[in-house]
């Protein structure tokens, strides 16, 4: 192989400092694919991170993208003699966190591979050699300095770079492949070397790629079988347990042999549910586990054993099981965001029955509201979720929807309503998005209505008003998808392109204010024919400015005046121009946030600069893939929904303040040294706050305008460049017109 590529990643990331504060991954950390038990903690990786949980004071650690690793889709880890934490992941790097240091090293030799799969499958440690398993050979690594000593591709007769599952050390090293099993040679020092490794098949009963695991019980040799445990005896197989079986893992624990079991699902083509079994003098079935698979079997020192699940680390003792995981979003498919008045952050999580209800985040912990806990939930299919004035709504796949408002829920389906669902189907009523007006109407859309009223309205007493699209705008029922309200109160809708009905572009409507009289009513349709760049709209805004920001597969356009539907342009967001724009939000000081498939592009206010481009690349971001933004304008928070997990974005834009009452200065004092980069942060701003610096004696150091909210940051530096000397300094802050004026003190100490 190649000269080991290795690199050191502290827990900052540069990207656009100046701007972005922090970022946080938060991700599901239920599916346990693979932990460790060390010094009464417990190591686990999961498809969302790393946690660890103390066993001493029941405190959790989490690691994700955020805090260094390189991936969030992790397959195994082990611990090395020095406590070191080696995760493999999906992808084919190598992350080795050290707990003394808060580090993590990542090991791109596997990852820079030409292969076209990559994944680490297993990681074992003997010693100081670190034993990988890939999916093209088995690589040895010195645990000590990270370098690569052996790669080993051919195993005797085996084809070479033949998958290696995982391997087991003991008298020898024992390597489960796709092909079977390989041993290595006595006297051969060379593992490199096919003749260095004998072959071992079990008997013509068994594929060799239906071999799972090994291991030894009482000098014995077992196999993990798809049909079953199997015995070496005088090198001869036979079944010793569950005959017929699949055996996805063994484990040996003195004299006792624990195995799973899982249960394949033909139809479904993936397991579904597995047993955990003591073989001691019988087969004795200890857990039953009806939801997924179960991973990794370890027996603890209090003699409790520990599993890996898919609802966390199942911890089984004596007439009693604990699940042990970390508060986290109950799942990583975030496929819908919004941030209610209070700057609490809901989500959807799923349709078809993979929903478990809406997922809460009040910025501090996460809560999963459902069936299981809420007594007016009916139903968990949530895809989609949305939030305006004190109203939030979560949309259901089928049900309707539920308007939360004032700690209470309404529902709204077919038994509470006479909505008309979709075709052949008219009780099955998805309702794709919904806002409130600022008159306190309710406004919704009724996808692919049957009855052809794809929008309709909730009164402030209750009745429900539904609108009929005229012929002449639409012919068919149409796929409505994401609706906005503009300054004018028409009513902004999208299709879905990819839905069960056909697209046509963006259709808008405006009831004139008389929400009973229909004959006023203005419908329209905007699509390619008359300027739109594209019928495939996926999301729609109105700016700060009152412009209409339009998403499309192919770029962006802009409606100016809204009034004036037909006003399009498309010579604005260049740098967007045939970008898939999945999703967009506004921030405080009117810039944009694209959700794309090539990460978030974040540009300024009239789309004439492209400020950066975040992707899973330059950034923690889990994936490239955006699915939904949704912006927390009073903290400044920008989060990012995809299907692993939610990334939040802490950033200087806070939405402003009306006066300078809280104008507030830090850090305060500010320690200047040689080789520091600091900035000061004026927090408590108006909006588009001029900001004068002076020092004790009334002489002016700088003058800048603010970034437009509440926040914004300063170098620290005077006119000419130079960083201020010690001393008091003055912030003077004032609006536009000087109507409003604030002042504070700071001091600066140099080094």
């Amino acid at each position: 192989m190649r000269k080991i590529l290795l690199i050191i990643i502290l827990f900052s990331f540069n990207t656009n400092a100046q701007q972005i504060k922090s970022w946080q991954n938060y991700t599901s950390m239920q599916k346990i694919n693979d932990f460790e038990f060390n010094e009464n903690i417990f190591w686990a990786v999961t498809d969302g991170g790393v946690f660890s949980f103390s066993q001493l004071d029941s405190t959790y650690f989490l690691l994700t993208k955020s805090e260094g690793l390189s991936s969030q889709t992790l397959t195994s880890i082990a611990i090395s003699n020095d406590n070191k934490i080696w995760i493999g992941t999906s992808e084919g790097y190598i992350d080795v966190y050290d707990p003394s240091t808060n580090q993590v090293s990542t090991i791109y030799e596997i990852f820079k591979e030409n292969k076209s799969n990559k994944r680490i499958n297993d990681i074992q440690i003997s010693g100081d050699t670190v034993f990988v398993s890939t999916e093209f050979g088995l690589s040895l690594i010195n645990s000590k300095d990270l370098s690569f000593f052996d790669s080993i591709l051919k195993f005797g007769a085996f084809t070479s770079e033949t998958p290696v599952l995982n391997v087991f050390l003991s008298d020898k090293i024992y390597v489960v492949t796709q092909a079977g099993i390989a041993i290595n040679k006595d006297g051969f020092s060379n593992l490199t070397a096919p003749e260095a490794w004998e072959n071992i098949s079990l008997n013509s009963n068994i594929p060799v790629s239906e071999i799972n695991r090994v291991t030894k019980l009482n000098g014995q040799l077992l196999a993990a079988t798809n049909n079953g445990i199997y015995r070496q005896t005088n090198s001869t197989w036979s079944v010793a347990y569950l005959s017929g079986s699949k055996i996805l893992n063994l484990y040996v624990e003195g004299q006792n042999l624990y195995s799973i079991v899982g249960y394949f699902d033909n139809d479904l083509e993936r397991y579904t549910a597995s047993s955990l079994y003591l073989h001691s003098n019988q087969n004795q079935e200890i857990l039953k586990y009806n939801s997924g698979v179960l991973s990794k079997i370890d027996v603890l020192p209090s003699n409790e054993i520990a599993v890996g699940s898919y609802t966390g680390l199942a911890i089984i003792g004596e007439g009693n099981n604990n699940f042990i995981y970390p508060n986290a979003p109950g799942t990583n498919s975030t496929i819908n965001l919004t941030v209610d008045s209070e700057g609490n952050l809901w989500s959807g999580t799923g349709k078809n029955n993979q929903g478990i209800g809406v997922l809460k985040f009040d910025r501090q912990s996460w809560e999963n509201i459902s069936t299981s806990n809420n007594s007016s939930f009916k139903f968990n299919d949530f895809h989609k979720v949305s939030s305006s004035n004190n109203d939030v709504y979560f949309l259901s796949w089928g049900k309707g929807f539920i308007k939360y408002k004032n700690s209470e829920y309404e529902i709204f389906d077919s038994e509470t309503t006479e909505l008309i669902g979709i075709p052949n189907s008219n009780n099955f009523i998805v309702i794709n998005d919904a806002e409130t007006d600022d008159e306190g109407n309710t406004w919704f859309l009724n996808y692919w209505a049957a009855d052809r009223k794809p929008i309709g309205v909730i009164k402030t007493d209750g009745e429900i008003i539904s609108y009929t699209i005229p012929t002449s705008i639409s012919s068919q029922v149409i796929s409505v998808e994401n609706l906005t309200i503009d300054q004018y109160g028409t009513k902004w809708i999208t299709g879905d392109f990819n839905g069960d009905a056909a697209t046509e572009g963006i259709f808008y409507f405006n009831d004139n204010g008389t929400l009973e009289n229909t004959s006023d009513d203005i419908w329209g349709k905007l699509s390619s024919v008359n300027g739109l760049r594209n019928n495939d709209v996926k999301d729609v805004v109105v700016d700060q400015y009152g412009e209409l920001i339009i998403a499309t597969s192919i770029g962006v356009d802009v409606i100016p005046n809204p009034s004036d539907p037909k006003s399009i342009r498309g010579d604005q967001y260049f740098a967007m121009r045939q970008q898939t724009v999945n999703c967009l939000a506004v921030d405080p000081i009117n810039q944009k946030w694209f959700g794309t498939e090539k990460g978030i592009f974040l540009m300024n206010s009239d789309g004439s600069n492209l400020i950066a481009n975040f992707t899973k690349s330059n950034s923690p971001l889990p994936t490239d893939v955006i699915k939904s933004i949704a912006i927390d304008k009073q903290n400044g928070i920008v989060y990012a929904g995809t299907d692993f997990g939610i990334t939040a974005i802490s950033t200087y834009f806070v939405e402003p303040n009306k006066d300078f009452s809280k104008l507030f200065i830090y850090p305060n004092p500010v320690l200047l040294s040689s080789n520091s980069n600091p900035f000061l942060i004026v927090d408590g701003l108006v909006e588009d706050s001029e900001i004068k610096i002076f020092d004790i004696s009334g002489n002016l150091v700088n003058e800048f305008l603010s970034i437009g909210g509440k926040t914004t940051y300063w170098n620290c530096k005077d006119l000419n460049g130079k960083y201020l000397s010690s001393g008091i300094y003055i912030v003077v802050a004032y609006d536009s017109e000087v109507n409003e004026v604030g002042h504070a003190k700071f001091a600066v100490l140099r080094k």
